[in-house]
């Protein structure tokens, strides 16, 4: 079982500092990856396997890596995570050949995902209910920020050397390693009478029980998400008759402007928000909120309002993903680690199936994309609302 004393501000700083650097080394490595990896001698296909294979093996080992932390404890395994993440940056940057390409971003995917669902669980652990909400938002704000200034970071590091933002993503990494083993305490305590399931069993129960329709939600808004991001640099290109290089620039002011608005929110209102309509309400609100902002982008016509617009469905995704992490927490029975893990390996595929479907669509009209991604929002939205009509709750309380 785990603790509820507090892990103090210093603790908060680490874990804050810990996902930011996660993602903005996640980040950092976009400008640079396909030409270092062409650089290398990889081809096409081969550049876009190296994206799959990391958010793959990140998919299949966030559930395993969170169920560890609830037997051996959460400081362990994100210590692993972290060293992983690092060691896996420094191959890649050291890397002469494709195999060695793959290899290294093989290896980060499967170690870095033990530390996002296991400073989760930190969160969950260490905060009462009424502070959960405040707690993930904060969460999700290092996530947004960290993936917002990671690009920027990236560019700018790839003009001097291709490999240096592999290598700095790595120094930061240990930097935060070394922070974290001093400033958190373990929060997993032991009680020798409660008998854990096994890591299977319990994975079938969550994915059958009443939490699954959230699990559905954080695949639908990872995938709606990534079909965004993977193809609107194109989509400002076509739509507005940027250049390249305005292009790029257009890539940098919806970042920001995604980030700056996705920040504010998880890390001033979400906690409140959550507190006082609760989670399920945000989920739904928040799922309307970003389908009517796919639809939006759709009639840009000004990089303008192309920028306003992905803002509104960065708000929507503001709500859901804090919401969800907080919901969880508070009605999982136990292996808590393991649930999150889940969430994190659902988020994982969506950011698989995402951007092969926008490609794909996106050369039948470049407003596909996003009015798939709305479809999916809203009838993800449809369900909930039509489960609160018949005074059916979707996510039972399980404990």
């Amino acid at each position: 079982m785990s603790s509820r004393s507090p892990i103090g501000n210093r603790g908060l700083l680490v874990l804050f500092l810990a996902i930011f650097v996660v993602m903005m080394g996640f980040g950092i490595v976009l400008p640079v990856l396909q030409f270092y990896a062409r650089g290398v001698g990889a081809t096409p296909l081969e550049i876009g396997l190296l994206a799959t294979s990391y958010a793959f093996m990140q998919f299949l080992f966030a559930p395993l890596w969170g169920g560890l932390s609830d037997r051996i404890g959460r400081k362990p395994v994100f210590s692993v995570g972290l060293t992983g993440y690092a060691v896996s940056f420094v191959l890649f940057g050291l890397s002469h050949q494709v195999w060695e390409l793959f290899a290294a971003r093989i290896l980060g995917g499967v170690l870095s995902a033990a530390t996002l669902p296991t400073a989760m669980a930190y969160i969950a652990d260490t905060t009462s209910e009424e502070r959960r909400g405040a707690g993930m938002g904060m969460m999700g704000a290092a996530m947004g920020l960290g993936f917002t200034i990671g690009p920027g970071i990236g560019g700018l590091l790839g003009r001097h050397d291709l490999a240096l933002p592999f290598f700095v993503g790595a120094g930061l990494a240990l930097v935060t390693l070394a922070l974290s083993w001093g400033a958190l305490p373990e929060t997993i305590r032991r009680d020798s009478s409660w008998e854990r399931p096994p890591r299977l069993t319990a994975i079938r129960t969550a994915l059958g029980g009443p939490l699954a329709f959230y699990y559905m939600v954080t695949l639908v808004a990872a995938f709606a998400l990534a079909g965004l991001e993977a193809t609107y640099a194109l989509f400002a290109q076509d739509r507005l008759g940027l250049s390249s290089a305005a292009g790029a620039g257009a890539i940098g002011i919806v970042f920001v402007a995604v980030g700056i608005v996705q920040a504010l929110i998880l890390g001033g209102l979400v906690g409140r928000l959550i507190n006082r309509f609760g989670e399920e309400r945000l989920v739904r609100g928040g799922l309307v909120i970003a389908a009517v902002g796919y639809l939006l982008i759709t009639q840009t016509h000004s990089l303008a309002t192309l920028a306003i617009f992905a803002a509104v469905a960065g708000v929507g995704h503001a709500l859901i993903r804090p919401s969800i992490a907080s919901l969880i927490s508070k009605r999982t029975a136990g292996g808590l680690g393991l649930s999150i893990g889940i969430m994190d390996s659902f988020d994982s595929l969506g950011r698989i199936l995402g951007p092969a479907w926008g490609g794909l669509v996106y050369h039948a009209g470049i407003a596909l994309p996003y009015v798939s991604g709305a479809v999916a929002l809203a009838l993800a939205a449809g369900y909930a609302y039509a489960a609160v009509a018949r005074r059916v709750p979707v996510a039972a309380i399980t404990r």
